[in-house]
């Protein structure tokens, strides 16, 4: 009796499938020094903070997470910001969970040393 041979068995190496070649695994994940250098001036910081504090400004307030997605800016450099405009007074942290919240303060909070 004939056995049917499997064709992965014949010796030949099966064709690629169509569609999109594999892409190549990176071996640096981190951007270079001076790649990061650039994004994290004083300039596209302060840039950056304006934008945060017009989106905190039409909300009542936002998660990190949903602050870093609304922005378009990098994560790193939506942080920066933050802390730019926290060291100012602007804006008022609360925690749930493990969720963090920021808003503005109000007016006369800002005011107050």
């Amino acid at each position: 009796m004939a056995t049917k041979k499997n064709s992965s068995s014949n010796g030949k190496k099966p064709k690629p499938k169509a569609g999109k070649p594999a892409a190549k695994k990176s071996t640096n994940s981190r951007p270079a020094a001076s790649a990061r250098q650039a994004v994290l001036s004083n300039d596209r910081i302060g840039e950056t903070a304006g934008e945060v504090w017009h989106q905190l400004a039409d909300s009542n307030g936002q998660s990190l997470a949903a602050l870093k997605k609304s922005v378009d800016a990098p994560g790193e450099l939506v942080l920066a910001a933050l802390g730019w405009l926290a060291r100012e007074g602007k804006l008022s942290f609360s925690t749930s969970g493990r969720s963090v919240k920021v808003a503005l303060r109000e007016q006369a909070d800002a005011l107050a040393p």
